[in-house]
């Protein structure tokens, strides 16, 4: 692939920055991982000298280096600074959410088109091999027999545990699971079923969100989001069903490394032949288009969202 990049940057100096997105170029025999660049030049020194490649003193400054930057930030940071880097022409590997506001979201869509660059989200389920292979089968299953008409899924973190690496994660902790594990969940059903029409939702308690998404031609799905469970009740689900049967998600044994490296390969392939992988920047927008509809939705008053059970 003599047009895919080489040459690739980290933006931001964090947990994931430095174990996930740093540890996996570094080790991948086709790139050269430049270096790093966040608000914190002296993190930024810190993480590449245990990491590798140097620090760069801004995010701009990285970008003049790179031939394509990967994102690990904030998603409300993540979104101009992913848009600023496709404008100047770089490819961007970024992460879920693309963005917290459908604005943004399509702001990156356009820059990417602007630019004329490639783009892959990196929601991790989708690169990891008995996923990937499972939502083939599945595909196979559906042309065969017929359309899935539903699907259930759960996705529940446990932020609070003692020492999860992103207890102290502001946006987070003020976004919750919907933002954070509702992407997951969108990645995989966005996979078997058609676009989401409409959206309810409904609060539990902490921080959960329960939504019921109905799709176009009919299906419907079920999400349960959370990051706050409790110590024990944590781990994620997803059952799809329909004319072919019934089927869940299979886990996946890789390490994150490895997905990510995926993701790269993806990124330099699209980069290569101009084809826009199916995880791209216009995916991660229908995501955030749907979050932002049950956001709204939960914003209403809650007499306009709920029907009361009559009681006795």
């Amino acid at each position: 692939m003599s047009d895919a990049p080489r040459r690739f940057g980290v933006l931001g100096t964090g947990h994931w920055a430095a174990t996930c997105h740093g540890a996996a170029l570094a080790a991948h025999p086709d790139v050269e991982l430049v270096g790093f660049a966040g608000r914190d030049p002296a993190r930024a020194a810190e993480v590449a000298a245990r990491v590798g490649g140097r620090a760069f003193a801004s995010p701009d400054e990285l970008i003049d280096a790179v031939d394509a930057v990967t994102l690990a930030l904030p998603p409300h940071v993540q979104a101009p600074l992913a848009a600023r880097a496709a404008r100047a022409g770089r490819h961007v590997l970024l992460e879920k959410p693309l963005a917290l506001d459908l604005a943004a979201a399509d702001d990156v869509v356009a820059a990417v088109r602007e630019g004329a660059v490639a783009a892959v989200v990196h929601t991790t389920y989708l690169f990891h091999p008995e996923v990937t292979g499972w939502l083939e089968h599945l595909g196979a299953l559906a042309a065969e027999h017929g359309p899935w008409e539903g699907a259930l899924a759960r996705w529940a973190g446990t932020i609070d545990a003692p020492g999860n690496p992103y207890g102290a994660s502001a946006w987070r902790r003020e976004s919750g699971g919907l933002w954070d594990t509702g992407p997951h969940a969108l990645s995989v059903l966005g996979a078997l079923l058609p676009p989401v029409e409409r959206v309810s939702a409904g609060r539990g308690v902490r921080d959960a969100v329960n939504v019921a998404l109905e799709h176009a031609g009919g299906a419907g799905s079920a999400l349960s989001l959370t990051l706050t469970a409790p110590a024990g009740a944590g781990g994620s689900f997803a059952t799809v069903w329909g004319p072919g049967g019934r089927h869940d998600l299979p886990r996946f044994h890789g390490t994150v490394q490895e997905g990510f490296r995926r993701a790269v390969d993806r990124l330099r392939t699209s980069a290569a032949t101009g084809e826009p992988d199916p995880a791209g920047a216009a995916a991660g927008r229908e995501a955030v288009a749907v979050l932002a509809a049950v956001e709204a939705h939960l914003a209403r008053p809650p007499a306009e969202r709920t029907t009361a059970v009559a009681r006795r």
